[in-house]
């Protein structure tokens, strides 16, 4: 099972006739319901308010097929959001920051219990409070799972919010193009690199057990991995040009992150959760094939659509994987 803890969102765009629509979203819903549609089981740890946007993302989920056991309903709060009109967004955390450490460790317990085949993968993004991202990888660390922290741009923007002796607990760290140059700045690094070089800087910096992800969405990535005694880096190239909508792209970076680790920790469709770390060439193949994934998310409007309103082109894409 892989776990995907962090921001329940619902997104809010606003039409040029002032007319708005909600989706369901957020960086946990978005791994979990694309690991979902890859056929891998998952899990949510988040929370959300006691409201109609809050039950549009956990009916989301549960269509699925995901367990949101670990998701907490809090009737004192709202559910998170991020509004999006014209070029604009804005965000309200809302919900998100009502998670406890208390209540990741009491999730994280249960599920373990509870899966089939036990927790294979944590993925943590840091929209949550502070101490609740610290307990998730706390306790990925106590128990060996294999741990990737996918770093958001609030976490790194509120420089307080982001403890560095955390980077080498991670397996993998994850870093999109709007977060890397702050990153950077924030190590206190030349935040004028680019490319191959800015991903080996960070990977450098922030020292994780394996490797680090520099990811555009669909517009390719970055990766740099320790390889036995060598440091190997590889360019993804893009699976889309720049010419659709802002909203379109919401949700693509995230699912190309999360289906990059289920074919990591879980392979083909079906098969059990691996244990031992891949190689550098089924790791480049697999970040391949999910950037490629990624850009259904381009198909409509919306941030969920390919593991929401496609799953089954997702999924016959997935089978098509060399």
């Amino acid at each position: 099972m892989i776990v995907c803890i962090g921001d329940l969102m619902v997104d809010v765009f606003t039409d040029g006739d002032g007319a708005q629509r909600r989706h369901p979203g957020g960086k946990a819903a978005i791994y979990a319901l694309t690991a979902r549609a890859l056929g891998a089981p998952a899990a949510v740890v988040g929370c959300l308010g006691a409201d109609e946007d809050g039950a549009a993302v956990s009916g989301a989920l549960r269509a699925s097929g995901t367990d949101v056991s670990g998701v907490v309903v809090r009737k004192e709060e709202t559910t998170g959001a991020d509004f999006f009109e014209g070029g604009d967004w804005r965000m309200e955390r809302g919900a998100n920051w009502a998670l406890t450490a208390q209540d990741v460790r009491e999730a994280l317990t249960g599920l373990s219990v509870r899966a089939t085949d036990g927790v294979s993968a944590v993925i943590v993004n840091q929209g949550i409070a502070l101490e609740a991202s610290q307990e998730a990888v706390s306790y990925a660390q106590e128990q060996g799972l294999f741990l990737v922290l996918h770093l958001g741009p609030e976490a790194i923007e509120e420089r307080r919010k982001v403890d560095p002796r955390f980077y080498p607990l991670a397996d993998v760290i994850v870093v999109s193009q709007r977060e890397a140059g702050v990153l950077a700045e924030h190590l206190g690094l030349d935040a004028g690199r680019t490319g191959a070089d800015l991903a080996r800087m960070l990977f450098d910096a922030t020292g994780p057990r394996w490797a680090l992800l520099l990811s555009f969405g669909v517009g390719g990535a970055h990766l740099v991995a320790r390889d036995g005694d060598r440091v190997v880096t590889a360019e993804i190239p893009p699976s889309s040009g720049p010419d659709h909508e802002v909203e379109k792209y919401i949700g693509a970076n995230d699912t190309a992150v999360a289906a990059w680790v289920t074919h990591l920790v879980h392979g083909e469709p079906g098969a059990p959760a691996r244990r031992e770390t891949p190689s550098f060439r089924e790791a480049t193949d697999a970040l391949t094939h999910s950037v490629g994934l990624a850009a259904l998310t381009l198909q409509d409007r919306g941030p969920l659509t390919a593991a929401i309103g496609t799953p089954e082109v997702f999924v016959r894409l997935d089978v098509q994987r060399a």
